[in-house]
């Protein structure tokens, strides 16, 4: 008899962590979501009237050549800048745990995103980016941006 209620009980409580556990659709997509779409929030400064880079995206295979084109869209246009994006080559900056690392000391192509404020503008401006990455990845990036 003890044998039986120790069974019943492990399976109740089998079943009921296996109900609490249940998702809604919602709860899927969202844990879905960073696999293939990462969000991220960026903070950068940057000199009045002055054009500056404020990001760089690439995607790299292991030997450190271009898995792909990268596709960036401006979502949010800034209020007192203007943002622009250009072919470019620079350093990617992997951490030391990505088989990667080693592309840090060669440059890579990818997409530059530069930012330039309204002349004479000093105070925070924000923009909105959409970077679409090779093999059905992307990053939306929110960007405050101080202005000095």
């Amino acid at each position: 008899m003890s044998k039986f209620l120790l069974t019943v009980c492990a399976f109740g409580l089998l079943l009921s962590s296996a109900f609490a556990e249940e998702k809604s659709p919602e709860q899927y997509r969202e844990e879905s979501n960073p696999i293939g779409l990462q969000k991220m929030d960026w903070t950068r400064i940057v000199a009045s009237g002055t054009n500056q880079r404020i990001g760089f995206f690439y995607a790299v295979n292991p030997d450190c050549s271009a898995s792909g084109d990268i596709n960036i869209r401006v979502t949010k246009q800034p209020e007192h800048g203007a943002v622009e994006t250009t072919a470019a080559t620079d350093f990617p900056n992997f951490e030391r745990e990505n088989i990667r690392y080693r592309c840090n000391r060669h440059k890579v192509r990818g997409q530059q995103v530069n930012y330039k404020s309204a002349e004479k503008y000093i105070g925070s401006d924000t923009l909105e980016l959409l970077a679409l990455l090779p093999g059905g990845f992307a990053r939306e990036v929110h960007i405050n941006i101080d202005v000095r």
